[in-house]
């Protein structure tokens, strides 16, 4: 895929610089960082023609490096799969460093960038505290034993550390996910799980390993969330809004990433000295389903009110629509929320819906008033003001920075 940026300088058209994104593969995360790029080169008027490279496979990275045509490289590999190939080019990289491997001194036009998830452990740990009552807390790291799935749970470990509650961790010994080896993984998990001091706050590596914890809870005949309560990373709807109970998850803002990689690379490009720094991951916020609903008096309310909206809010619906739907008075649903610290029900429904806003304005060229009413909205001029109040711009503005054109 290739999208072009051109920008005129002195009424010509600049030959454009030729960027490559190499990430691992075709995902949500993956187009995100994109996004950002792309919206980066956009604003500064720069003439960036950019192509992504998803793959596993290093020998089509080699020759990406080698063939010499390249004038800029943001990557997210491994560092034994990208450090040997730098000397084949000149071009400034951008290393999204996610692993513990130190890189030569040789690699002089190499900007290191390490990610650090300490925002991301300190806001899976406020989504569980803020529901209070649980015993334990526990950690189920991404198969492999992959350093940025430990450096996750050492974040979520630290911010946790205060209550003085059990913490326990999740490794699993196999790096495959084939056959008699996923079958025990699974069953070690399903052990694990039975072990915890209950009810338990779960937090999860990657929205894949969420689902499999669900996926052990039912084999072992633990509810989710009363027995335990599962939280993901990603904001994956592929895995959190397709399963029962739906799947709650911290959502990470990748399109800050790619910008964060875009104006690291355009310094580069400029002249600038490549440098080794630390960069915190950017953190959206916490999507609250209903694995992570409060497991009190009225919890139940919650659950289905948010498995509910989910699936719903983008029909027009309201809150006594809510209500109605899951067989409870007004009043009595609004105190649950409350009493939940779960914000409003008018809230959840609006959230839910300006996420389908934003999916629109990225990835269609229909007009703000068919956004508005797609998604829900009665007021396409209340629809701007709630916008504008909730992301500081306008509709417009962010289709114009955010929105990728083929």
């Amino acid at each position: 895929m290739k999208l072009k940026g051109y920008g005129k300088i002195a009424g010509t058209v600049p030959k454009p610089s030729r960027i490559l994104l190499a990430n691992w593969m075709i995902s949500a995360s993956a187009q995100r960082t994109l996004d950002g790029m792309v919206a980066f080169a956009r604003e500064h008027n720069l003439a960036w023609e950019i192509e992504t490279m998803p793959t596993l496979v290093t020998d089509t990275l080699e020759v990406l490096f080698a063939n010499g045509d390249l004038d800029g490289i943001v990557t997210d590999f491994e560092s034994w799969h990208v450090f040997p190939l730098v000397p084949m080019t000149a071009a400034p990289i951008v290393f999204l460093q996610k692993d513990a491997t130190e890189p030569p001194k040789t690699l002089r036009h190499v900007s290191l960038m390490r990610i650090r998830f300490g925002d991301l452990g300190r806001a899976a740990a406020r989504h569980f505290l803020e529901r209070r009552g649980y015993r334990s807390f526990a950690y189920v790291e991404a198969r492999g034993g992959l350093f940025w799935s430990i450096n996750r749970g050492d974040a979520f470990r630290d911010a946790v550390a205060a209550t003085g509650l059990p913490f326990m961790r999740f490794s699993a010994n196999e790096q495959t996910c084939h056959g008699t080896s996923l079958r025990k993984e699974m069953e070690a998990l399903a052990e694990w799980l039975v072990s915890l001091p209950k009810p338990a706050a779960v937090f999860a590596a990657e929205d894949r390993a969420s689902r499999d914890i669900l996926l052990a809870c039912r084999h072992m005949g633990l509810a989710v969330p009363c027995d335990v309560a599962i939280l993901g990373v990603n904001d994956d709807e592929f895995f959190c809004r397709h399963v029962t109970p739906n799947l709650s998850s911290v959502a990470m803002d990748y399109e800050v990433l790619g910008r964060i990689a875009a104006k690291e690379l355009h310094r580069l490009m400029e002249g600038g000295k490549p440098r080794r720094c630390d960069i915190e991951m950017p953190v959206l916020g916490v999507s609250a389903r209903a694995s992570t609903a409060p497991s009190s008096v009225g919890g139940s309310l919650v659950n289905a009110a948010l498995e509910w909206i989910d699936a719903h809010a983008c029909e027009g619906a309201g809150v006594s629509d809510v209500a109605k739907a899951i067989h409870a008075s007004r009043p009595l649903l609004d105190l649950r929320f409350r009493e939940l610290h779960c914000g409003t029900v008018l809230g959840a429904l609006n959230e839910r819906r300006l996420r389908e806003v934003k999916r629109l304005l990225r990835e269609t060229d229909d007009n703000i008033e068919t956004i508005c009413g797609t998604a829900g909205f009665n007021d396409a001029s209340g629809l701007r003001r709630l916008f504008r109040r909730r992301f500081g711009c306008s509709m417009r503005n962010w289709r114009k920075t955010m929105r990728v054109v083929p």
